[in-house]
């Protein structure tokens, strides 16, 4: 069972300052502060490569998680591909639900700039357990909205960011 969320914005700069931006744990953590505790990839220049591992630490839905995921492939400035496994803390850390994730992260270049898209997905298992998962995760959580407010609050502040820096 497969929840998929699309979120993209419009960002007047060019791919490669978006991408070089974009990329750096201290401009993706403060990308949602309020989600985002810490973000960092298993290379010596601490950036994202193909192959590179990285291990973020977030919350999504109110629920903290511990994502451990690889870039598999990359094509700077245009495309990044990656998959992961969150560690959802649920009870206060008396549970812990390991859900398969991965996203897409795309730029096209335009006339007005670049279209930023960042899809991503969340794997709930074939089973009873993860129909109850994903059901408590849509029904009780807005978990699709959570999701696409948490990626969406992202892109909008590299927007922010990138659009009032200065030339």
């Amino acid at each position: 069972m497969f929840l998929a969320v699309d979120t993209n914005i419009n960002i007047h700069a060019a791919p490669e300052a978006v991408w070089d931006y974009a990329c750096k744990p201290e401009n993706w953590t403060a990308s949602n502060p309020t989600e985002h505790f810490g973000l960092r990839f298993d290379s010596p220049d601490n950036l994202p490569h193909s192959g590179v591992t990285f291990t973020q630490s977030e919350s999504v839905a109110g629920i903290h998680a511990r994502l451990n995921g690889r870039f598999h492939y990359m094509d700077r400035p245009h495309l990044a591909f990656w998959t992961g496994t969150a560690a959802y803390r649920v009870l206060g850390g008396l549970l812990t639900v390991r859900l398969p994730e991965g996203g897409v992260l795309s730029m096209v270049e335009g006339k007005d700039g670049v279209q930023v898209s960042h899809n991503v997905h969340i794997d709930f298992p074939q089973s009873v357990w993860g129909r109850i998962c994903q059901w408590y995760f849509e029904t009780h959580l807005n978990g699709r909205q959570a999701v696409y407010d948490h990626t969406f609050r992202e892109l909008q502040y590299f927007k922010e960011h990138l659009e009032s820096a200065p030339s």
